[in-house]
């Protein structure tokens, strides 16, 4: 199997029925849960709303002319309209017995054109997506030079034999297929497929029978399986027959053989075979499987479980033998010519990876994490005699030296000598060597800090590249190829081609940043390189001409048949290439030929202003309707689709469109818009769609509109000219009539608090010169009535100017005066207090008499606090609601009597200060019980900054 497409792909469930392709390359798949299009890469749902009758789709099947028709449950079969995107019900307004189309309904595609759906009670026939009417037995016609015969089968009259019957020119055959016996369960299906009647036994037997033109007029042919057939579907010229244990068996129609059986740890429903001969498997719960016609030989050595054929490292030797080592000890031998045989390196120590092998002096060197192993069996030792272990890689030098390298803190390279089977530590100051390459005289080794050249005579190291995006990286692969050329994969840079150690390019192909390259291994051709990544394999085409480098990378598909590709090691011997994989050991051509599909591109959905259009090729647009969003499907059931790029008009950049789908805001005007689709190789398809936008230019933009706009502009401008002068000289009266009421407000104010309390600094300070000689104690009580009024009069006319500038340079905002103010009466007083100003007060009273009258309600209400109260605790809250400010000033106080709330001047201040603002002034006491005033003015009168 190599992929499984469930809900987490996008299928509607995993129930799967069936499957089919239509002519563009779409594939149909029929669910419980509505029936899919798939592309490819995306999967689209059809539902209720789309027109699908009824949810549970039995069956979806593909008429000659194309036309894809579903069946459901129990509402009947309906046919899919391309230019409307929606499936079309052909009974609706068609008088047919509704109890017929409930029941359970088979399907065939006539060959002489259009559709049949049939079961016990009856058939619809459909031509040109029309009823017809038939005589009852279309569903068994089948035509040969051109006349019509009839093949059916039934029990006899006494129910013990079931014979097939043929009807031609008027005369009717029959042959005895089998005789039931009395006791016998017994159930058939029979379906004419083509020219020839299958009939279905529950004895796990299959009968075909034909035409005959030797004798007999009908020839049988039995067919033997190993379970009860259930279901039969005809599949271009294979015969699918479902069982009642989930297996389907294929047959040749041609020849009546069996072909090959589908069968796992799933149920299957049905098979379809698509163009490009993968079969797709419909199954009941494990949704819908696709088994790919791979172009790789893919070796599978062990037995179940599959794990056991975890490969990790590959070799072959001159002779042709594959060497195969994987995750637990098992290393396989496959000649060219002989049969596998199964090693291991286990009695030696604990189960262990396989990490490398490699052959010399015809012996086999098994590396681990245990050591290194001769011919599976002898240790290889240092002269101390201690083994080498963590042991990474190898490669071999030359006849009789391989090196090797691990994890040691004492330095992880060695050279080991294939004849004597000693190793002898390397003077190498490397903990951690991941990869090598050997080239002549040097071994190029791979780091986790980047590459470095040991050279093997001098016994000296040094670094490659220090000066470039190499230095410090993790290297994951090296190899040398026979140009002399080295090239060095890395985690996050890229590709580095070496020359002599100097870089000659950096390959940074976002095709291997993104899928870094686990592995390179060279050819004996120069210009041609394999690479594994986690993405797959891939081979490079690569060129130096007059010091000029180009490349391509082709990949190979993860559908070509490499188990999950998960690719762990690459090795090349006679012009083919061996990849160790989760699967096993895949065995290809090295000049393999991956085909090139010109991916089509559809336009599946469009929408205008989020409103659905039928999918066309031009578009005429009203000049609103500029927000579009169109959706696209590059058709390409093999899996090589990756991306759509476009452009717009004359732009030539061809954008990546992410994901399918493409918004557009258009200007008036004709647009043309190209989409193509590149498959994951990079290579743009030569198929292009065009789509044509004419949106409109508006009304507004034409000519006659902007000459008579222009002269209507005109007029309005000169009305409006003499309209602003008249508003101007109204402004002016209306802001010197402003002023004039501020002004009077401001003398007012300052006659009722400042003049008053001047005319009373007057009589205290004549009466305190007559009394300091006389009276020198109540002199200087006269003197402190002096100071006390005069800070009154600089608070007074603080208040005054604070009020009257609204502009930035005052720092304190309405809420920042109240605060400073209660804060310092209350708080020098040890009264408790609750505080809470709404922000928005700040925007809200901007009127300046608004701000003064505010502020002062607040320090009237708290001042008489302070004096009468004896409270202990005030509450100030100030806020808005319902387009009202609302003040609170609420305190536990000793209260005063209802009759005697406005004898003071400070209640009688508030209350003038809240009707000059519209607002209402209320006060509420009660002896011991505290006082509460509350003020509610309209935000409309205090909003407006005024002057």
């Amino acid at each position: 199997m190599a992929k499984a497409f469930t809900v987490n792909e996008g299928l509607a469930s995993n129930l799967v029925y069936s499957c089919a392709e239509d002519d563009r390359g779409f594939l149909w798949v029929a669910t419980d849960n509505g029936v899919c299009r798939f592309d490819g890469k995306y999967f689209k749902r059809y539902a209720m709303p789309e027109g699908v009758p009824d949810m549970d789709v039995l069956e979806v099947l593909k008429e000659k002319d194309g036309t894809i028709w579903i069946n459901t449950f129990k509402q009947g079969p309906s046919y899919y309209d391309e230019a409307t995107d929606r499936f079309v019900d052909p009974l609706k307004n068609v008088n047919v017995r509704k109890d017929f189309v409930r029941l359970v309904l088979w399907s065939r595609r006539l060959e002489e054109g259009g559709v049949v759906f049939f079961n016990t009670g009856g058939e619809l026939v459909f031509k040109n997506r029309k009823l017809q009417q038939s005589d009852g037995r279309t569903a068994y016609r089948f035509f040969q030079d051109g006349k019509p015969n009839w093949m059916y089968s039934g029990l006899s009259k006494n129910g013990l034999q079931y014979y097939a019957y043929l009807k031609s020119q008027g005369h009717l055959d029959s042959v005895l297929l089998f005789e039931k016996e009395e006791k016998m369960r017994f159930y058939e299906i029979n379906t004419q497929l083509k020219s020839k009647l299958y009939v279905l036994r529950g004895v796990e037997k299959i009968y075909i029978v034909q035409k005959s033109g030797h004798g007999n007029p009908l020839h049988v042919v039995e067919k033997e399986i190993d379970e009860n057939p259930l279901m039969i579907r005809e599949n271009g010229n294979e015969i699918n027959v479902s069982t009642a244990k989930g297996a389907i068996y294929v047959f040749d129609y041609l020849t009546d053989s069996l072909k090959f059986k589908i069968s796992g740890n799933f149920f299957a429903n049905s098979s379809f075979r698509d163009k490009n001969g993968d079969i797709w498997v419909s199954t009941m719960d494990k949704g819908l499987l696709l088994f790919r016609k791979g172009s790789l030989n893919i070796l599978r050595p062990l037995p179940p479980p599959p794990t056991r054929n975890n490969f990790r490292s590959v070799c072959v030797d001159k002779d042709g033998t594959i060497y195969g080592g994987n995750n637990y000890g098992d290393i396989i031998e496959k000649p060219r010519n002989g049969p596998v045989r199964i090693r291991s390196i286990n009695e030696k120590g604990n189960t262990t990876r396989i990490v490398g092998l490699l052959r010399s002096q015809k012996k086999t060197f098994v590396l681990s994490e245990w050591g290194c192993f001769v011919d599976y069996n002898r240790l290889v030792r240092l002269e101390t005699s201690e083994t080498i272990r963590q042991l990474k890689k190898g490669t071999v030098y030359n006849d009789s030296i391989i090196i090797v390298s691990g994890v040691d803190p004492k330095g992880g390279l060695y050279k080991i000598n294939t004849i004597t089977e000693r190793a002898t530590r390397l003077n190498i100051p490397l903990l951690r060597v991941s990869n090598m390459a050997a080239q002549g005289k040097y071994i190029y080794l791979g780091t986790t800090q980047g590459l470095f050249r040991y050279h093997y005579t001098l016994n000296t190291l040094s670094e490659i590249g220090s000066e470039t995006p190499l230095r410090g990286s993790r290297i994951l692969s090296t190899v040398a190829t026979p140009d002399g050329m080295i090239w060095v994969a890395t985690m996050n840079n890229g590709l580095f081609v070496i020359k002599d150690t100097q870089i000659v390019y950096q390959v940074s192909d976002p095709r291997f940043l993104n899928f870094s390259v686990v592995k390179l291994q060279s050819t004996d051709k120069p210009g041609l390189l394999w690479a594994t990544t986690r993405r797959g394999a891939a081979y490079i085409n690569y060129s130096i001409d007059q010091g000029r480098f180009s490349y391509t990378i082709t990949n190979l598909n993860h559908e070509e048949g490499v188990s999950n590709n998960v690719i762990t090691d690459i090795a090349y011997r006679n012009d083919s290439i061996y990849l160790a994989a989760e699967g096993g050991i895949a065995i290809f051509p090295a000049n393999i030929s991956i085909p090139r599909f010109d991916i089509k591109t559809y336009l599946t959905d469009i929408r205008v202003n989020q409103k659905q259009l039928p999918v066309s090729a031009s578009y005429d647009l009203p000049s609103d309707d500029r927000t579009i969003t169109l959706t696209f499907s590059g058709v390409n059931l093999s899996g090589y689709f990756d991306h759509f790029v476009y452009s717009l008009n004359q732009d030539t950049t061809m954008p990546e469109i992410v994901g399918n789908t493409l918004n557009l805001s258009l200007e008036p005007g004709r647009h043309i818009l190209k989409v193509r689709a590149v498959n994951i190789n990079g290579l743009m398809s030569q198929h292009v769609r065009t789509l044509y936008f004419n949106i409109r230019v508006p009304f507004y933009r034409s000519a006659w509109f902007i000459v008579v706009m222009a002269s209507l502009v005109t007029g309005i401008i000169f009305l409006g000219v003499n309209r602003l002068k008249t508003l101007k000289q109204k402004r002016k009266y209306a802001q010197k009539k402003r002023i004039d009421m501020e002004r009077n407000r401001i003398t007012e104010d300052l006659h009722d608090d400042i003049g008053s309390t001047l005319s009373s600094l007057k009589v205290y300070s004549d009466v305190a010169v007559n009394m300091m000689e006389r009276d020198v104690s109540k002199a200087k009580y006269l003197l402190e009535q002096i100071s006390v009024n005069s800070s009154k009069i600089l608070e007074d006319i603080g208040d005054i100017i604070w009020s009257m500038r609204t502009d930035k340079q005052n720092m304190l905002t309405v809420d920042s005066r109240i605060k400073n103010f209660v804060s310092e009466v209350l708080g020098s007083r040890e009264i408790h207090y609750q505080i809470h100003i709404a922000p928005a007060i700040n925007d809200i009273v901007q009127h300046i008499t608004a701000r003064k009258n505010v502020v002062l309600i607040i320090k009237e209400a708290v001042n008489n606090i302070v004096k009468y109260s004896k409270a202990t605790l005030v509450s100030i809250r100030v806020y808005a609601k319902n387009d009202r400010l609302r003040i609170e000033v609420v305190d536990n106080g000793v209260g005063f009597q209802e009759d005697t709330k406005l004898t003071g001047n400070g209640l009688r201040n508030m209350k003038k200060r809240t009707e000059e603002l519209g607002g209402v002034f209320q006060i509420a006491s009660f002896p011991q019980k505290g006082t509460k005033i509350s003020v509610e003015i309209p935000v409309t009168n205090i909003r407006d900054k005024g002057i």
